[in-house]
């Protein structure tokens, strides 16, 4: 399962002649939390979506492993992050109406895993993180909601889970508690977790810390 980043000469541009951020140079071994910090505007959201191939550079190279994401097509950066990547977002992405057990069963509803499979993993997951079952999501609090996004985003056990400003919406306690268990799936599992955010609980926590500044070259510590 482990994933390894290495990033050279990266660059992406808004526009011809205004550059967004540059990277010269990055290595990013499994078993780290990493986080990517700067002011509204810098880039954050903008480096995750690199990272995670869902973005193009305007130079420069990207390799998890022997994929160079920039060089595939489109498709075969689907399947990459099909088969490699989780996501954690904001505003949640979930659906109110469904359990959260439905939740954490979206991705995989039309893969090709056994249905008991599906469900047991998705039940031990929302045990894990303390999530209640037996209700729709929308009467969830909003820590209880963002723990149902992270275990969608663990259901098909991915090397490297992405993170875009997870803890924003939450309360202090909620947020000390995502921090925790992206620490834990790092450091614990193994899992390459790349988190954007102004959170300095989370910043804290980085094992490798990416200081963004809109136009400028991105430090890393």
């Amino acid at each position: 399962m482990p994933a390894a980043l290495t990033v050279r000469d990266l660059r992406h541009d808004l526009r011809p002649g205004e550059t967004l951020l540059r990277l010269p140079a990055l290595s990013l071994p499994a078993g780290r939390l990493t986080v990517l910090s700067g002011p509204s505007g810098s880039g954050k959201s903008t480096l995750l979506y690199l990272l995670a191939g869902l973005l193009l550079p305007s130079a420069g190279t990207l390799r998890w492993g022997d994929h160079d994401l920039p060089r595939l097509a489109e498709a075969a950066r689907d399947r990459w992050r099909r088969a490699t990547a989780g996501f954690v977002f904001q505003d949640f992405h979930l659906l109110p109406e469904l359990s959260p057990l439905d939740n954490v069963l979206a991705p995989v509803w039309f893969a090709a895993f056994t249905a008991r499979a599906q469900r047991e993993r998705a039940q031990h997951l929302l045990a894990r993180f303390a999530v209640p079952q037996r209700q729709r999501t929308a009467l969830l609090s909003r820590g209880e909601q963002q723990r149902v996004a992270l275990a969608r985003a663990l259901i098909r056990d991915p090397a490297i889970i992405f993170a875009d400003e997870p803890t924003a919406s939450l309360d202090a306690a909620a947020g000390l508690a995502l921090a925790n268990h992206l620490q834990r799936l790092a450091h614990d599992e193994g899992r390459n977790v790349i988190v954007a955010s102004h959170d300095p609980g989370l910043i804290g926590r980085a094992d490798i810390h990416l200081q963004l500044e809109r136009g400028a070259e991105v430090l890393v510590s």
